[in-house]
Parts: C-alpha cells; sequence; structure tokens
C-alpha cells in the first residue's frame, strides 16, 4: 500500500514538473511575441518619423524666411517628432560630383582626397570614363569588357551614362572600401563638370580644387559654420521661377538629397535617402518630384543643431 502510494506521489510529481515546464515554454513563447510586437512597433513609427524629416527638410528649403531656411551643403539639423530624434541632411546635388559629366582631373582628384595613390586614382579615373563612353577602347589606364571578364566580374561595362550612383561600385578597380568613402560625394542629377564649391562636403571640393582634403574639410567646416541668412539666397531662373514666386530652394539648385534618420527611445532606427527635384510653388504643381528613394539604418557621422 505504501509503496502504491509512493508511486503515485512519484507521478504526481513528474506530471506538475511537465506542466510546470508547458507553462513556462507557453510564458517564454508570448513573452517573445509581445516584444516582436513592441519592435514591430517601434519600427514602424521610426520609418514614419523618417519620412516625416524629408517632408520638414523640404518644407524648411523652401522657407521665405532666410533665417529658417534650411542650407542644403550637408549641414546636419535635429528635431524631435512623436518621441523620435530626426536627423536631416540635405545635399545640394550641383555640389557633388556627377559621374557622367565630371572632367578627369575631378574624378582623379575625388579618388585622390578619398586616400588613394596616384596611379591608383588616375587608374580608377579612366575606368570611369570607359564605363561612361559608348566605345570599346579602353583610356590608358582604364578597363573595357575584356578586363572585366579576365578579372571574373559578373559585370560589364554600360558604355553608356551612369544610371545611378550605385553604379560606381561596379566600376573596374573599385572596393567596397573606397565606395563607401566616396557614395556620398557623387551623383548622377547635377550635369555639372565641376562640384559647386559652395554646397560641396569635403570630398567633392577637394575633388574640384587639386585634392587637399584637409584644406577642403577646413573650408567646409568653416562655411558650415555661418548662419543660413548670412549665406544669402540664390534665384531659382534656371527653375523657371520668377523673382516674385518664393523659391523653389532659397540656396543651391533644385535637386537635393535629403537624407533623414530617425532613432526611437529604444534604440530602433529607421532611415530614408531621397533624391528629389524641387518645382515652383503655383498652380497644381507638387512641391516636389522624387528621383530616387531608399531606406537604411546608419548613425549620420557629425552632430547636429537642436531645432524646436
Amino acid at each position: 500500500m505504501k509503496r502504491a502510494r509512493g508511486i503515485a506521489l512519484l507521478f504526481a510529481l513528474w506530471a506538475l514538473a511537465l506542466l510546470a515546464a508547458l507553462l513556462a515554454g507557453l510564458a517564454l513563447g508570448a513573452r517573445s511575441e509581445s516584444e516582436a510586437a513592441r519592435h514591430l512597433y517601434s519600427q514602424v513609427q521610426a520609418r514614419y518619423a523618417a519620412e516625416a524629416g524629408v517632408a520638414r527638410a523640404v518644407a524648411a528649403l523652401r522657407d521665405s524666411n532666410p533665417a529658417n531656411r534650411w542650407v542644403p551643403d550637408g549641414r546636419m539639423y535635429r528635431f524631435e517628432y512623436n518621441g523620435a530624434r530626426v536627423e536631416v541632411r540635405i545635399d545640394d546635388v550641383s555640389g557633388q560630383v556627377d559621374l557622367n559629366a565630371a572632367t578627369p582631373d575631378v574624378l582623379t582628384n575625388l579618388f585622390l582626397a578619398a586616400g588613394t595613390s596616384h596611379a591608383q586614382a588616375r587608374a580608377l579615373s579612366d575606368a570611369v570614363q570607359d564605363w561612361r563612353d559608348s566605345d570599346d577602347i579602353p583610356h590608358a589606364y582604364g578597363a573595357e569588357a575584356d578586363a572585366y571578364k579576365r578579372a571574373g566580374m559578373k559585370w560589364l561595362p554600360r558604355n553608356g551614362p551612369f544610371r545611378t550612383p550605385d553604379e560606381l561600385s561596379r566600376v573596374y578597380g573599385m572596393s567596397d572600401a573606397l565606395y563607401r568613402k566616396v557614395a556620398d560625394a557623387v551623383t548622377v542629377y547635377s550635369g555639372r563638370n565641376f562640384p559647386d564649391p559652395q554646397y560641396a562636403g569635403a570630398l567633392a571640393l577637394a575633388a574640384g580644387r587639386d585634392g587637399d582634403l584637409a584644406e577642403a574639410t577646413r573650408l567646409v567646416a568653416a562655411r558650415r559654420a555661418q548662419a543660413p541668412a548670412a549665406l544669402g539666397a540664390t534665384p531659382m531662373r534656371a527653375a523657371g521661377v520668377s523673382m516674385q514666386q518664393p523659391p523653389v530652394a532659397g540656396f543651391g539648385g533644385i535637386t537635393q538629397e535629403i537624407r533623414s534618420l530617425a532613432t526611437m527611445p529604444d534604440g530602433t532606427q529607421s532611415g530614408q535617402d531621397a533624391i528629389v527635384r524641387l518645382v515652383a510653388i503655383g498652380g497644381i504643381s507638387r512641391p516636389y518630384t522624387v528621383l530616387g528613394w531608399r531606406s537604411f539604418s546608419e548613425e549620420p557621422p557629425e552632430a547636429a543643431p537642436n531645432l524646436p
């Protein structure tokens, strides 16, 4: 009798242990689902906050008050939106190196400023020109289809204009590390042979000068330290905007790259990088046309002023 009771007690203990394990598993699963739901909610919030950063940038570029107008020269702006910290940087593409229009010297200086040797910079400059020209004759230090095939690359030069800045990563001789250094300094939207020094970042400014990154960095820091009202506004005649109309953008050209990063209190981030072409206010025109849009998730490299 006592033995039967002992066996029954043992089974009961095993049953309780199994039930406890099942309940713990259910509780852990419910907690994981709850955490996943909270993370997804934070991601959605961050995404919309980053998109709000793009919208605010467009509005600030068109502000009629020069003191409030945002300057598209790479300086950073920061504000709070629905609990998210939003950091926005605007780059006028006229201040970037146009892969389709830049002169050979500008391309060479760009790669020199990014840290390559003179020989590598010259070879990359020639390879960029071989990518964008229509013939199969390589430049002195460049590369056409045969070089890509010998290197076992999965693509060939376009022999036509770059369609997006990302194509630079496929040019013969371009490393991932070097591409990451120059990615923010290049464009396909300005059509300029030289970057505009009023809006160029350090790399692009060095490319338009002599490849001296240290001096270019000093000049850019001094320019960005100036208040917007001290810079003056550029009339937008090229966009068909008369002096009586509100400006398309208070400074620079009509095509801007807007980079907006939103960070939630729990650390969740979402970034939106938009290439927009601003249009004149009036009639049924939209305030801007989107030329390119991509998502990213990384911290901008520099601090930004707080905005109300």
